[in-house]
């Protein structure tokens, strides 16, 4: 065959954060119950909203954005952040508010919208709109922004979502305030939907921010991908450009893959570059081999590695040198030498940086599929 056939601009394997993938296969159930929670909502017919949770790479982010791209087809303007915690993620909040605001015709419901956003006192930087900081600062006008922007957009005839990834991350008394808001929005009949996604500990966090979140949202946990669906995900993309994969390469990217969507896309992207056969063949995918494990390495491991503090590795290194988890707490303490309490902080420091989760009371887990294997090959415990 012609090797310019394999040539890696034609590549239709996409892996990357949040990168939408050439087919997105096994969500479908999601995306169609997000399509009919927003159309009740335009129709004026109350809806659960969406609460999405998942290691990462199994394509949270993906999915947010696909559902944010159905409401803008139904007539909804959308608010999309990430939530870093702290002031960051609010002020993203606003700005995106103010501008949905700046798109309606004035009014009274649009002025006690934009006094909702000032009252909130945040520097609305790089805006080019001037708010001007309080002395006193009204946090709890976080739930007015979300209640009055959605009255100004239903006059307009339009509704709202707001989509949170991350929202682990949210501080948990802005995450309790935007509740509040989205709460009232359902008991007025607003067209206020939100998705919110993140990781496993989300569930948790939003429970723990308001009593009544539970009832609020339909929960998804996204996990991998079945055999089946990781196949169509190899196969599919490739077919589209007349490019075939034998069935033991395609079966061996779903070994490889264990089904998370990123590591998907990364293994069939490499196994592509690396191609000589007609079809892809098994051979091809153990050609990629070293760049597929350089990349995620250098692009999904290492930079997470890199942000846990030196005082924290020794607790990722117990943990790692357990195997695949979910692990009780007082083995992974007992794995580095230590009792319990003396690496609860350690503990609840990582989950607060994401790199693990609870799972359920006094167990721990990695939130990032494969890290034990990555830290037991780079930096095993001494």
């Amino acid at each position: 065959m012609s090797v310019e056939l394999y040539d890696p601009v034609a590549n239709p394997y996409a892996p990357g954060a949040g990168t939408p993938p050439p087919a997105l296969v096994g969500r479908d159930q999601i995306i169609e119950a997000a399509e009919v929670a927003l159309s009740r909502l335009v129709a004026s017919r109350a809806s659960q909203h969406l609460l999405i949770t998942g290691l990462r790479g199994v394509g949270k982010t993906v999915l947010l954005g696909k559902v944010a791209a159905v409401a803008e087809r139904l007539g909804y303007r959308v608010i999309r952040v990430e939530a870093l915690g702290g002031e960051d993620t609010i002020s993203s909040v606003l700005r995106q508010a103010r501008r949905i605001l700046e798109e309606f015709d004035g009014g009274a419901r649009v002025t006690r919208a934009l006094r909702s956003i000032e009252s909130v006192s945040l520097t609305l930087a790089g805006t080019g709109v001037s708010v001007e900081r309080q002395a006193h600062p009204d946090r709890e006008a976080l739930s007015d922004v979300i209640t009055d922007v959605a009255r100004a957009a239903e006059e307009a005839e339009l509704g709202v979502m707001l989509a949170l990834d991350e929202a682990q991350m949210l501080d948990r008394s802005d995450l309790r305030r935007l509740l509040a808001g989205v709460h009232r929005c359902g008991q007025d009949g607003l067209p206020m939907f939100t998705l919110i996604a993140g990781l496993p500990n989300l569930i948790g966090e939003v429970a723990k921010a308001a009593t009544y979140a539970e009832r609020m949202f339909q929960v998804w946990e996204l996990g991998p991908l079945s055999p089946d669906e990781v196949m169509q995900a190899v196969v599919d993309p490739a077919a589209e450009l007349g490019v075939s994969w034998a069935v033991a390469a395609a079966e061996r990217i779903v070994d490889l893959s264990d089904g998370f969507p990123f590591f998907v896309q990364t293994w069939a992207y490499h196994t592509w570059n690396a191609a000589m056969d007609d079809p892809i063949s098994l051979s091809d995918v153990e050609r990629a081999v070293p760049n597929a494990d350089h990349a995620l390495d250098a692009s999904f491991f290492a930079a997470r590695i890199a942000r846990i503090p030196a005082s924290e590795v020794a607790y990722v290194q117990a943990l790692a040198s357990l195997g695949a988890g979910p692990h009780r707490s007082g083995e992974v303490a007992a794995a580095g030498g230590k009792a319990t309490a003396e690496v609860a902080a350690f503990r609840d420091r990582l989950i607060h940086e994401g790199v693990i989760y609870a799972p359920r009371y006094g167990w721990v887990e990695f939130a990032i599929p494969h890290f034990d294997r990555y830290v037991m090959r780079v930096m095993p415990p001494s």
